[in-house]
């Protein structure tokens, strides 16, 4: 029995001694996926074209409503000119175009709220292809980086809990962070006048004063008018 616990506490030593060699082979490294994402030039030109095909659908609403709206407007014209004096076939020529006017105004307002759907639903779908894209070039770029470092493991720095406001690591050591690294190979392509850390500060600008940025690729999208 004597023996037997020897043993034990031999081969615990040894896995001890196993871990703590696995443990210190292994090269952790960290990165800010949120800032990073916010710093890569293709996402400010992807944003841009987003908010250019989102203003040209808001025109086409617009468009489409105020046609819904004049016809709203001509049925209470119509409705304004009955009148219990008028000849029974003035009243029924007014009754016809009333009729005229509905269904053409059934009409439009139904086009019209169908074509307002069909854009949100396109307006969300290009958001989240944009933001597929973008993820998978800040994905490659974290783990070519990586390998050039040698790091076993990328943490997330910016992934946040359930709980709110609490980070899934409350604490990462900065020299572990490599994201400067990823940025410099994210715009590598960049426009000479392209600044990441101006695009950095924007964003905490907008944090600071308790107004976060609007815009097509956070869900400012192409909020239809009112029906």
């Amino acid at each position: 029995m004597k023996k037997f616990a020897t043993t034990l506490s031999v081969l615990a030593v040894v896995i001890s001694s196993l871990v703590a060699t696995a443990a210190a082979e292994v090269k952790i490294a960290s990165v800010n996926m949120s800032e990073l994402h916010i710093m890569f030039y293709k996402r400010v030109d992807a944003e841009n074209d987003l908010r250019k095909q989102v203003d040209a659908i808001r025109e086409e609403i617009t468009t489409r409503q105020e046609k819904v709206k004049a016809l709203e407007q001509k049925l209470v014209s119509i409705q304004k000119q009955a009148d219990p004096t008028l000849s029974e076939a003035a009243t029924k020529k007014l009754r016809e175009q009333f009729s005229s006017v509905k269904n053409e105004y059934d009409a439009e307002r139904q086009e019209y709220e169908t074509f307002v759907k069909r854009r949100e639903l396109a307006i969300n779908d290009m958001q989240r292809r944009m933001l597929a894209l973008l993820t998978r070039e800040l994905l490659d770029a974290v783990q070519k980086v990586a390998a050039e470092e040698g790091v076993d493991f990328v943490i997330d720095s910016s992934a946040t809990s359930r709980t709110p406001g609490v980070s899934v690591f409350p604490y990462v050591k900065p020299s572990m962070d490599i994201s400067e690294k990823v940025v410099k190979r994210l715009n590598a392509d960049a426009p000479a006048d392209f600044d990441a850390q101006a695009e950095l500060q924007k964003l905490r600008n907008a944090a600071q004063q308790g107004a976060p940025e609007q815009d097509a690729a956070n869900g400012d999208g192409a909020a239809p008018a009112d029906k």
